[in-house]
C-alpha cells in the first residue's frame, strides 16, 4: 500500500471515531454540559493521539523500506599485472688472436702462392750442389709490390740463401716468378725451408713458400735445380 491510500485510510479511521464519540455524548443526555464538553475533547485527543502514531509508523515503515545505495556494493581493487622481466645477456668474450709480430694482414700486401716453377718438392740434390728455386706467386692485395720488396727466409733450414729483391713491380691481380739461389746441406735425409715476401717497410705477408729437398750422393740431371 503506497503513502497516499495509508493516509485516506488513517483519517477515515479517524473521523468514524468522532462520530461514534458524538453518537455516545448524546445517548449520554442525562450528563451535564461540562462534562459532555470534556468528553468531546478527550475524544479529539485520542484521535489526534492515533493519527500521529499511525503517521510514526508510516514514516518509520518507510524509512525501513529506504534502499541503503552502499549495501551490495562490491569495491574491486584493480590487479596489478606484472610486466616482462628485461634480462641483460652477459657478453661472451672470444680470445683476440694476433698475427705473428711484423706480419701484415691488412688487404694491401696480399701474396698467394700458385704453384713450384723449379725444384719441385721431394727432388734428390747432392750435397753441396747449388740450385735455384722458383715460386709463381700471385699479388692477390691492393698494393703494387715495387722492385724493392724482397724474399726473405723466416723458418726451417735456409740452405745458405739470402734475402733477395724481386727486382720487379707487380701491380694487383698479376702474377710473377719469385726465385732464391739456395745450396743443399751436406746432412742426408729431406730437408726443408719456408720463405716469405716483405715490403719496402720490412714486413712479411702472404703464403709461405717452402723448398723441400732430399740429399744425396745421386747426381741429378741439371734441368732439375737450373742457377741463374
Amino acid at each position: 500500500m503506497d503513502m497516499k491510500t495509508r493516509t485516506i485510510v488513517l483519517w477515515s479511521g479517524v473521523a468514524v471515531l468522532v462520530v461514534a464519540g458524538i453518537i455516545t455524548l448524546s445517548l449520554a443526555f442525562g450528563g451535564s454540559k461540562n462534562t459532555a464538553v470534556d468528553d468531546v475533547n478527550a475524544i479529539y485527543t485520542n484521535a489526534a493521539a492515533t493519527v500521529a502514531a499511525q503517521q510514526q509508523t508510516l514514516q518509520a515503515g518507510m524509512t525501513s523500506a529506504t534502499p541503503n545505495p552502499t549495501l551490495g556494493t562490491a569495491t574491486v581493487a584493480p590487479t596489478l599485472i606484472a610486466g616482462p622481466t628485461l634480462q641483460q645477456s652477459t657478453p661472451i668474450l672470444l680470445p683476440t688472436i694476433k698475427p705473428p709480430a711484423g706480419t701484415v694482414t691488412t688487404g694491401c700486401d696480399v701474396a698467394v702462392y700458385l704453384s713450384d716453377v723449379t725444384i719441385p718438392d721431394g727432388t734428390t740434390i747432392p750435397a753441396g750442389q747449388s740450385f735455384t728455386k722458383t715460386w709463381k706467386v700471385s699479388n692477390s692485395g691492393t698494393c703494387a709490390w715495387t722492385a724493392t720488396y724482397k724474399l726473405v727466409y723466416v723458418s726451417g733450414d735456409s740452405l745458405g740463401g739470402k734475402a733477395t729483391v724481386i727486382g720487379k713491380v707487380v701491380n694487383p691481380g698479376e702474377s710473377a716468378d719469385i726465385s732464391v739461389i739456395l745450396t743443399s746441406s751436406s746432412a742426408t735425409g729431406s730437408i726443408t725451408g719456408t720463405w716469405r715476401l716483405s715490403n719496402d717497410k720490412g714486413q712479411t705477408f702472404g703464403d709461405g713458400l717452402t723448398v723441400v729437398v732430399n740429399s744425396g750422393t745421386t747426381t741429378p740431371t741439371t734441368a732439375a735445380y737450373p742457377n741463374p
